[in-house]
């Protein structure tokens, strides 16, 4: 079975985290790749997975996400929206390229493929997040990134990966569950 690569990182208020270590916590562990925490959709995942985490830890499993932010402005980010999972800080973006998650060249190749199944699912997720009051923030990082999910087991051992063909081909929130 294809070994998860492993990495040292930082969140708001740890620094030097290995993930090998920290893998062994849960009998799962999602490292998923989102871009920044001022994209508005991403946001909104953020609140999507907390509300859901009481679920994932009822399954044995953590959340991880890595985000193009800055330590300081996810540490606003957890206190505003209560995450209550690791952020881990990519400013500089190292961990994308190690696990192949790709950006793409413009705002057009973003939306390339997306159904109109995923469309109307992609277009629920930005309505949930305005309702929510929810707004676009600080632009820190490559605006045009995909996302990606990684699904690990305690032993490193990579269970299933997506990588992201546009913004919409992603699960939502609950949907990670299904995936367990």
């Amino acid at each position: 079975m294809e070994k998860a690569i492993d990495f040292r990182f930082n969140t708001p208020t740890e620094t030097g985290l290995l993930l090998s270590a920290e893998v062994k916590k849960a009998k799962y562990t999602y490292l998923i790749f989102l871009r920044y925490y001022g994209c508005t959709s991403c946001q909104v995942d953020l609140m999507d997975l907390s509300a859901a985490y009481d679920k994932f830890v009822e399954k044995d499993a953590q959340i991880f996400v890595v985000l193009q932010s800055k330590p300081e402005i996810l540490a606003q980010g957890i206190e505003t929206q209560g995450i209550p999972f690791k952020l881990i800080s990519d400013p500089e973006q190292k961990l994308y390229p190690l696990y192949d998650v790709q950006a793409v060249d413009g705002y057009e190749a973003m939306q390339a493929g997306i159904t109109p199944e995923a469309g109307q699912k992609f277009a629920a997720k930005m309505e949930r997040g305005a309702a929510a009051g929810l707004s676009h923030g600080e632009y820190e990082g490559n605006e045009y990134q995909l996302p990606g999910y990684f699904l690990i087991d305690a032993d490193m051992n990579l269970l299933k990966s997506h990588r992201a063909k546009n913004m919409a081909d992603m699960p939502v929130g609950a949907e990670y569950l299904e995936l367990l």
